[in-house]
This record gives structure tokens, sequence and C-alpha cells, in this order.
């Protein structure tokens, strides 16, 4: 398989991040957090919209002119795209300062790419550990309604997909630079026209600078969310999946 050269990329500072939004681990399994709650689980080794998490900040989080200054400006974000090398200039971190700011505080590497043709879509039942397959290039965990129920604005986005032209952008944020599933924090309904579309999207990547291990507190506090109910299976499943985490933990 042949792998295109990755798009320039650009780091920004969240100094004063709300932290409601953490990734922990790495391409072999991460956790997402949402508000300090373990809330998405993912196993690589094979064995939600802005609004709803702006609101999760409370006080001092974008309000909500500027989230829809956000969501306008994704829609249709007017990033450079080379027809030459394929690849596409790295987004202005200023018009994601609303999201930004409820990412935990560090620094961020921000890229923006076309997705490669091998694209899974994981929309995960609630606590359930997911898992990708090896033969896909990327798969993005939804972190909101799927699919969405707001069918006029797929509709929409999807019409506009077709016509050509500018793409509307997702936003995922990915635990490493290498790994090759990410959390969908924004552009649910625009995937789903991406997917009526039979078009590969645009998504623009978050990832932190400095990958950050899981920490013990955060995967005792997930071990008895994740495996409460659980089948057999599933259960050591998950086993495995914490006990490699715990031995990469700090």
């Amino acid at each position: 398989m042949i792998r295109r050269a990755p798009s320039p990329s650009v780091c920004v500072d969240v100094p004063d991040g709300h932290g409601v939004i953490e990734v922990t681990g790495d391409e072999g399994g991460s956790l997402l957090l949402l508000a300090g709650d373990p809330a998405f689980l993912e196993a690589g080794d094979g064995c939600g919209s802005v609004g709803r998490l702006a609101a999760r900040a409370g006080a001092g989080a974008p309000g909500l002119a500027e989230v829809k200054e956000l969501t306008d400006w994704l829609g249709s974000p007017g990033l450079v795209h080379d027809p030459r090398t394929g690849q596409i200039g790295p987004p202005d971190p200023e018009y994601l300062r609303p999201l930004l700011s409820l990412l935990a505080p560090g620094r961020y590497v921000l890229r923006a790419e076309v997705a490669p043709h091998h694209l899974r879509v994981v929309h995960p039942r609630a606590l359930r550990v997911q898992h990708w397959y090896a033969d896909e290039d990327l798969a993005l965990v939804t972190t909101d309604v799927w699919p969405p129920r707001d069918h006029r604005t797929v509709r929409r986005y999807r019409d506009r997909i077709r016509a050509g032209g500018e793409l509307p952008a997702l936003v995922a944020l990915f635990p490493t630079p290498d790994s090759r599933v990410g959390y969908l924090l924004d552009g649910h309904h625009k995937l789903a026209a991406y997917e009526q579309a039979g078009a590969a999207p645009l998504i623009i990547r978050l990832t932190p600078q400095a990958p950050r291990p899981v920490r013990r507190e955060d995967l005792t506090r997930a071990r008895p969310a994740f495996t409460d109910g659980t089948g057999r299976h599933q259960d050591e499943a998950l086993g495995r999946v914490f006990a490699s985490m715990r031995a990469e933990s700090v």
C-alpha cells in the first residue's frame, strides 16, 4: 500500500485549557476522557459535538456565538490544497480556539488531510471497548449520536460535497501522530454526508505534541465502568487491554 507524505502541520499552545477533553495512551490502546470521566476506550491490538462538549466546561467555556462561528468555519474552512502533492495546508489555530480551549493544557499539533480510502466509522455502545483492524488505514470513533438525527443538515452537507468545490472539515483527536484511530470531536453530520456522497472526508487532526501515557488513576476508574455487565469474552479482552495499558501507565 502506497502512502503519501503527511500534510504540513502547525503547533499551537493551549496553556489555559479547561481539560474537558483529554486523550491518553498510544496506538496500542487509548482512552478518551470527557470532564475527567473515562468515556471511550479504544484497543488497537486487534484482540460530540462542540456545543455539548462546551457545556461540560461550565463557566468560562466558549459561548454559543463562538461555537456557531467555529461550526460555520468548519463548514467552509478554505484550507489550501496542493493538487500536485495532494497535501493540504494546516488550519489557522485561531479559528479552532473555541474547541482548543476545551482540551487539556499543553501543546498540540494540527494538520489537515483527506482521509484514505479505507475509513471505518466506529459507533461505540456505552462504555464498551472498541477494536479496529489492521487492513484499515483509518478509523474514527464517534462521540455523539450516530447516525445523526438531523437529516436536513446531513442532506445540505451531502449536496454541497457532491457539487464539488470546498470541502467541509471534521475534527478528530488522536493520541499520537502515528495513531490510525481517532476520536471524532466535531463533524458527525458532515461525516454522514460524506458517506452518503461516497466521498473521502477532510479531517483536521489534533494530536498532543508529547503523547500522554495512561494514568493509573484513570485505569482504576475506567475498569469497573467498562467491565460492568460485559460477557466473559469481552471481559477477557478488556483484561488484556488494561494489563497492557497499565504496564505503560504513570
